[in-house]
């Protein structure tokens, strides 16, 4: 319960300092393939994932988003391919419920396909 509330908080703490360093555009703020990866973040956020585990999806997340404020969305998509490979293998070696990775996977297939379509 104590290491869920510290991630909590430690991830609060690196994606409020990402936002303080790098204010999204006005333009970007309903960019359909961010609200993805936004709902991505809270979601991968909100399971009970090992600390490695939620760390390596919080980074690949995290260079998403900076990939899509540098305007390269061809490394977001890898990126985003990226996650879905490793939630995979996250859900293959049973520390994911199925339901949650397959959740996790048919959003990013779907900020996948709107990043496509830039």
């Amino acid at each position: 319960m104590i290491r869920a509330f510290g991630f909590i908080v430690v991830l609060l703490l690196v994606t409020s300092g990402a936002a303080a360093a790098n204010p999204p555009n006005p333009a970007q703020a309903d960019d359909p393939t961010q609200v993805h990866v936004a709902a991505l973040i809270d979601e991968s956020a909100a399971l009970s994932l090992p600390p490695r585990v939620a760390r390596a999806f919080l980074v690949t997340l995290l260079a998403v988003n900076e990939a899509l404020r540098q305007g390269e969305p061809s490394r977001a998509r890898v990126l985003l391919n990226t996650f879905a490979v490793e939630v995979r293998g996250v859900k293959r070696a049973k520390r994911l419920p199925p339901a949650a990775a397959d959740a996790l996977i048919a959003r990013a297939e779907a900020a996948i396909a709107t990043c496509s379509r830039r």
